[in-house]
């Protein structure tokens, strides 16, 4: 973990991606691209991966992960993370 934390830039975010409230083993960790989306519900998270952000604010993903409402707008550039597993 160290050594990837030496991996990243300052100004990187250290982001987990996983289900419900419970603690877990991080069963993996990478180092990716994410976006920040706007106007989504809380229990989604403000992030995602370069191409589920693209499909999020085209509506690709509407109906099965939301309820119907406005699409979620990008905010800012991408930026560098490690994401925990």
């Amino acid at each position: 973990m160290r050594l990837l934390l030496d991996q990243l830039p300052s100004d990187a975010l250290v982001l987990v991606d996983g289900y419900g409230a419970a603690y877990a083993v991080i069963g993996a960790a990478v180092i990716t691209e994410v976006r920040e989306l706007s106007g989504r519900p809380s229990y989604l998270g403000r992030f995602e991966h370069l191409a589920d952000a693209a499909r999020a604010i085209a509506g690709d993903d509407v109906g099965w992960i939301s309820e119907p409402g406005p699409l979620p707008e990008l905010v800012g550039e991408p930026v560098v993370a490690l994401v925990l597993r």
